[in-house]
This record gives C-alpha cells, structure tokens and sequence, in this order.
C-alpha cells in the first residue's frame, strides 16, 4: 500500500514502532504525535512536508505550542520533536520507496538565564549532615544521588539485592518512572512502568563510598526484594519522591535546587577533584564524554577565581 497523506502513514506507522520500541519510548511518540505532530501535518500529503514548513512550525511551536497556548515550547522540547518526525518520514521514503527531503532546522538564538545547577561544597557538606542527622531511608536516596550521580528514576527503582555491600558495589539496572501512552482518538492512559535503564550504557556498577557505605550499613535491610527508599516492597514514583525531596530541603533550610541538580554536583565535583573525564562518563551511565562535559559539569565560582589566579 502507498502512503500519501501523513495522519495514514503516522497511524501505520505508531501500530509499527509498538513492537520495535521500548514501551517508555513508545508512550514519548504518542504523546509528541497527538499533541503535536498531527494536529501541525495531518492536513498535508507526506510529500508537501518540506523543510520551509517544518521551519515555519518550529517557529511556531516556540512561540506558542503549549497544549494551553499560553506559551512557547522549549528548543529541547520542539528538537525531540523533530526528531520523530524526522524518524516518521524516513521510515516512509523507505516503506514507499520515496525520495524524502532531509530536514534542517535553525533554532531561534535566546540568551539563556544563568543558572545554577549545583551545589556549592559549602551547601553539599550541610546537606550531607543533615541526611545523616535524619538518618532514614527517604533521605538515604539523595545521598545516592549526591555521592553515585544515579538519576532518580534509578534510585526509586533500587532494590537491596542490587547492593553488595561486600565488594562496595552497585548495581544499576532498571529504572522507575511512569509513562503516559495517547491514541489518537483522544483516549490515554497512565501507568508505572520498572524497565531497563535509558540506554544500554546506564547499565553499570558504581564503587560505593565510605560516606555512603557508613548509611547503608546503618539502615540495611535483610530482604534483598525491599525497595532501597522506602524500606518496603512498596516503591515510591519519582513524582512523589520529589515532593519529599522539597519538603527535606525546606525544613532544613537548604537552597532550592531541583533532584537533577544532586546529579550535576556529583558530575562537577569528581571533574574538579581532578577525576578522569571518561572514568565520570562511565559512572554517570552516558553514551559520550562529551554529554557529561556539555551538560553536567559547571565550574563553580571559587574554581573560576582559582583560574584566573593562576595567571
């Protein structure tokens, strides 16, 4: 069958992705096809899909593409995006055997915000205290978060059995998180999902430290199935675990960083501390060097003045 106008091929290929994708990128498409991608292209033939309209749209998204219209969607955002499409219509050019014109987008330039991502070692030695003052298993997770660099996913996802406190080790393996799968006739559904982690490189094992080997050997717990967070073999969301995580840093009066920004400290610590570029890599589970220096190290103030010094 030959494929001409977009929402047909779009729905074909949706019922194709199912079985080839993991179910968490799978609910990603569904939500990034009926929010986005039909309600822009489904009037078009595939063939009228250019790259001057897909231009346009962009455009468009970032002005005002949230679901509300009050708003413009993020350049990450809108570049996941076009990432499917992308992905849709060179599955096509292949199915049909059609000639598909690759698409280029340029990005509105915007001077970002300054912002700070992580803890100073002033604010990481206090809030390590005050895990250790409260001792328990909620708080246990961000000291993983601060002393393994494990996203949070991974953490509500932990289990005993996945610590071996003999050889000082770690195993990450899966990852918690709920997804949201649409279909397109507007129904949609919400579930918890424990899979393997985001790629193949996040599975890994990470030395555990001293600090961190002192907590768990504190608030061990005999059965290797009990979730590490919660002490229970009942899990904990993300969504909900953040929520703990905020009401920890009010009560002790700590700066609003959000969960993510344990991962940044721990990434930005090891690489002043002198650690080997691709050693953090490793650890923080990504694909490329380059990932963790673009996006998860920010040299803090003191180091920058040290810098400067030097001259």
């Amino acid at each position: 069958m030959e494929y001409k106008n977009f929402e047909e091929w779009a729905v074909k290929w949706m019922q194709d992705k199912k079985d080839y994708v993991k179910e968490s990128t799978y609910a990603n498409y569904s939500v990034v096809m009926t929010n986005h991608l039909l309600p822009a292209f489904k009037k078009y033939k595939l063939h009228d899909i250019t790259n001057t309209i897909v231009q346009e749209q962009v455009l468009l998204w970032m002005k005002t593409g949230k679901i509300n219209k009050k708003g413009g969607l993020s350049e990450k955002t809108v570049k996941d995006m076009i990432v499917v499409l992308k992905n849709c219509l060179r599955d096509w050019s292949e199915y049909d055997s059609q000639s598909y014109e690759e698409i280029h987008i340029k990005y509105p330039s915007k001077v970002k915000a300054a912002k700070n991502h992580t803890l100073s070692r002033e604010e990481m030695r206090y809030m390590i205290e005050k895990i250790f003052a409260e001792g328990n298993c909620e708080t246990l997770g961000y000291a993983i978060s601060l002393y393994t660099g494990m996203r949070i996913g991974e953490i509500c996802a932990l289990q005993w059995k996945d610590i071996d406190l003999g050889n000082r080790l770690l195993y990450v393996n899966k990852t918690l998180q709920r997804i949201y799968i649409k279909d397109f006739y507007g129904n949609s559904i919400s579930k918890i999902i424990i899979a393997s982690p985001k790629s193949q490189k996040s599975v890994r094992e990470i030395p555990i430290c001293n600090s961190l080997y002192k907590l768990f050997e504190k608030l061990i717990c005999q059965d290797p199935d009990n979730y590490v967070i919660t002490g229970s073999k009942n899990f904990i969301e993300p969504r909900a675990y953040r929520k703990h995580y905020e009401a920890f840093l009010k009560r002790n009066n700590i700066r609003h960083i959000n969960f993510h920004g344990l991962r940044h400290t721990f990434a930005t610590s090891c690489i002043e501390s002198g650690a080997d570029c691709k050693v953090v890599s490793e650890l923080l589970g990504h694909a490329s060097v380059n990932t963790t220096l673009n996006l998860y190290v920010h040299p803090r103030l003191e180091d920058k003045r040290a810098c400067v010094e030097l001259i």
